[in-house]
């Protein structure tokens, strides 16, 4: 088997199945080949060496084969969970440490009297103990790595698609041409215009990971008074429906949730239609939770839409909703003949 052909991890494993990859066993192998020798030292230097030599081959053995049979395995492994695929590796792992154990005490008991005389069971327990416990730590290791690699690629993705929407050419020409178009008629309001332009820009450049439900309402209210100004009043109508005393405004929530779905709501529900339309907007405390409701009209069939984009939007929202809440959270959707209707819950945390 050609193990660097496979080109793919496995679930939250790293890569395994390249020549860099088996390097990087190797180079593990021989630090905890040498971590046990220094750690059971010999009293002779030569013992000390001999030791070393032995642990280390111990040790390749162990994890190359480990490597080897994951890589064979891999595409059956793929379609596993997450316990599942930590029991499988944990499994191959111990199995190939017994086997070793069980070659190192053949091996002892030749080189001593030339038969096998003995059997050393709490060595082999002992390893394959010592096994369990490496490779559970490792699989939670890399468990974590991969949940916060995707955490932070998605939160990167969103602002990225928010930046990038941003700079529609229409959206910019529009918003500008209408901000120009106000400074004759009223400065005031052309200057608050200009100012939620800035403030939407620099919300999608904002580094952090949580930001308070207040500040994501604030953007989002910028965002529809600016499209607003484009559409105007006749054409994009909004009903709120949330109740401000009893909202947790201070509650830490990834940035960008709410903003997204009135943007599509916008672009695939109010803007294909002549008239345009409303869009409903429900936030609500619910105790342990906040659901959120975002809804739009759903144009007349034979009207130009942007269905594709707005499936890669609700995809993204899906697994940026995952990689923050786990199970805790889920996204809805619902489509009828009249209306576009996406609701998710959150943990209030």
């Amino acid at each position: 088997m050609n193990i660097a052909s496979t080109g793919k991890s496995i679930a939250f494993l790293p890569e395994l199945c390249t020549p860099q990859a088996i390097l990087r066993v190797m180079v593990g192998a021989e630090v905890l080949a040498l971590v046990h020798a220094l750690t059971s030292a010999s009293a002779t230097y030569g013992a000390s060496i001999i030791k070393l030599g032995l642990t280390s081959l111990f040790m390749q053995w162990v994890l190359l084969s480990s490597t080897f049979v994951v890589c064979l395995l891999a595409k059956r492994l793929r379609d596993l969970d997450v316990t599942r695929l930590s029991i499988a590796v944990s499994v191959i792992v111990v199995s190939f440490t017994i086997g070793a154990s069980i070659l190192t005490i053949m091996a002892d008991s030749y080189q001593k009297v030339g038969v096998l005389h003995y059997w050393d069971t709490p060595f082999i327990l002992r390893n394959a103990f010592v096994a369990m416990v490496l490779v559970l730590m490792a699989l939670h290791y890399f468990y974590i790595q991969k949940e916060r690699t995707e955490f932070v690629q998605a939160d990167s993705g969103a602002k990225y698609d928010a930046l990038q929407s941003r700079m529609r050419p229409h959206f910019l020409f529009n918003s500008l041409n209408t901000i120009a178009q106000l400074i004759h008629v009223d400065q005031n309001k052309a200057e608050d215009a200009l100012l939620d332009l800035a403030d939407i820009f620099r919300s999608t450049l904002d580094t952090r990971n949580r930001i308070s439900l207040g500040e994501e309402l604030d953007v989002t209210l910028r965002y529809l008074r600016m499209e607003g100004l484009r559409l105007g009043k006749r054409r994009l109508n909004i009903v709120w429906d949330m109740d401000r005393k009893t909202l947790p405004f201070n509650m830490e929530i990834p940035p960008l949730l709410l903003q997204p779905l009135v943007e599509n709501a916008i672009y695939h529900g109010i803007q294909p239609c002549k008239d345009g339309g409303t869009i409903g907007i429900s936030l609500y405390d619910a105790g342990k939770t906040l659901d959120i409701v975002v809804s739009n009209p759903v144009p007349p069939a034979g009207t130009t839409g942007h269905s594709k984009g707005n499936h890669i939007a609700q995809e993204n929202l899906k697994n940026r909703l995952r990689l923050a809440y786990g199970d805790r959270a889920n996204l809805k959707i619902t489509k009828t003949e009249h209306q576009y209707r996406v609701s998710f819950s959150i943990p209030k945390e």
